[in-house]
This record gives C-alpha cells, structure tokens and sequence, in this order.
C-alpha cells in the first residue's frame, strides 16, 4: 500500500470510529458496529468512484444497506472521495507515462525495423485503459463525467418576430397610459 492508500484506509478508519462510537451512544444496531470490515469495502469502493450498483453487485450486499452507509457517513464522502482523488490520478499519469514509453519504443522500432507495419491497433488498448483511469479520477473527484452545454440557436427571423412583437406591447402600452391623461383630464 503507498502512501495515498494508507491515507484513504486511515480517513476510513477515522470515519468509522466516529460513526461507531455515535451510534454505540445512541444504542442503535447498524452494520458499522457488526460488520466494520463490510463497511470498509463499501466505503473505499464507493471512495473510489465505483457506483452502488457495482458495489451491490461485487460485495452481494443489499441496495438499501448500501445507501444506508452512504447515509451515514455522508459527512465523511467528501474528504475520502478527495482521497481517492489522489490515488485516481496517480493511476492516470502512471498510464500516461507508460503510454509515452510506449510511443517511444513504437517510434524508435518503426525508425531502425524498416519492415514494422504501424496499425492504429498498436496503442488503442492502452488509450482506452487512459481514457477509463481519467474517467475514474474525474468521478473520484466528484467532478462531472460529461458536461452538455446547450444553446439556443436565434434566427433573423426569430429576432425579427421578438423585436415586432416587443414595439407592438410597447405601442400599446403607450395607448393606454394616453387614453388614462386623457381620463384625468376629463374629470
């Protein structure tokens, strides 16, 4: 374990001692304090950006405990999902590095081995690997794994119609505000 990780053990350790000792007060039976090492799984996973279907599905626990932990330990999500931020993007630039050596040998045999045929094949794996490991670390941060911007498209039409429709409220406000002096003045 490297030192990221026995981080992120230890905010989790942290965390379920507080929990425990919460819940240990109040008397309450949770699984925090009859299966701790559940816990843990379900909080390092969920740490590291897996979703709770995978979580449910890996460890064969209920879609409601889950949630119930994650409840529980809400105020403790965000420090260890920061945590396993970390670790994210350290597995990320590890698989940079690799994929530039990777580049370099490939570069360097097609250079001195005139008889290498260079496919698209030759790094896809290793680009998807990438691509995965930065999606995990933007979601291990919390950050959005995919952002849509929308805009609405104006014509010179539209703009036109707006345009005529707004002088012709205006017009008629103006009529109204006339025929009210007007009203005034007559009484």
């Amino acid at each position: 374990m490297d030192t990221d990780e026995t981080e992120l053990a230890n905010e989790i350790q942290q965390a379920m001692s507080e929990v425990i000792a919460d819940k240990e007060l109040m008397k309450v039976k949770s699984l925090s304090r009859h299966n701790p090492e559940k816990v843990a799984k379900i909080l390092y996973s969920y740490s590291l950006g897996k979703s709770q279907t995978h979580i449910v599905k890996k460890y064969n626990i209920q879609r409601s405990t889950v949630i119930q932990v994650l409840v529980d330990y809400a105020d403790h999500l965000g420090k260890l999902r920061e945590v396993a931020g970390k670790i994210a993007a350290r597995n990320y630039m590890s698989l940079s590095s690799l994929e530039e050596d990777l580049v370099d040998k490939v570069r360097d045999r097609l250079e001195n081995d005139p008889e290498m045929e260079v496919t698209f094949r030759d790094l896809k794996e290793l680009s998807i690997a990438k691509s995965n490991a930065f999606r995990e670390t933007m979601t291990a941060r919390g950050e959005a794994t995919q952002i849509t911007e929308e805009r609405k498209v104006v014509t010179q039409e539209d703009y036109e119609d707006t345009l005529k429709a707004a002088k012709e409220r205006l017009a008629k406000m103006q009529r109204v505000d006339e025929a009210e002096i007007i009203e005034d003045t007559d009484d």
